[in-house]
């Protein structure tokens, strides 16, 4: 990944919505990352992540990745 600042450009509340982005987003050639995954699926009791998976890319990636998608 490159060096510019991430920004979040889709959030799930569990792992598996994540990763399919994930990977259509490496398929399209779109660096990424999922951030609070290991978090995701716990209890609410436990659940410290408030935002869900985040699927983060590179800010000059965002519209790209907003568009493979379907985010506006």
């Amino acid at each position: 990944m490159s060096d510019t600042s991430l920004v979040t450009v889709a959030r799930y509340d569990m792992q598996g919505g994540a990763h399919l982005a994930k990977t259509r987003l490496e398929d399209a050639d779109i660096p990424c990352m999922l951030a609070n995954a290991d978090q995701s699926g716990l209890s609410t009791m436990f659940d410290a992540t408030e935002g869900g998976v985040q699927v983060k890319v590179p800010a000059d990636k965002a519209d790209a990745a907003r568009a493979v998608l379907g985010r506006d």
